[in-house]
């Protein structure tokens, strides 16, 4: 790995935690029930890009399941926001 790549990699990375740190607010505003469905549909996705990055060995795939995996730990509180809700 050049270290080209290896910043790049890096810079994601921080991106991606900004981005987490930014939608929480966001995400505590949503309805419980949209969150939850946004949770599952992102771990879906991130299993069936595994798969078929696995099975095709194609990149767009590795592309769909770390969107799949972002986007289930954005919405991965979904849990104690119906739990709060109830109180």
């Amino acid at each position: 790995m050049s270290i080209t790549s290896f910043l790049i990699i890096i810079a994601v990375f921080i991106a991606l935690m900004f981005i987490y740190k930014r939608a929480d607010k966001a995400v505590k505003k949503m309805d419980p029930k949209v969150v939850k469905k946004l949770n599952w549909v992102g771990f879906v996705v991130g299993i069936a890009g595994g798969i078929a990055w696995y099975l095709f060995h194609n990149g767009i795939y590795m592309l769909i399941t770390l969107a799949g995996v972002v986007v289930y730990f954005l919405f991965y509180g979904y849990d104690r926001m119906e739990e709060e809700q109830k109180q």
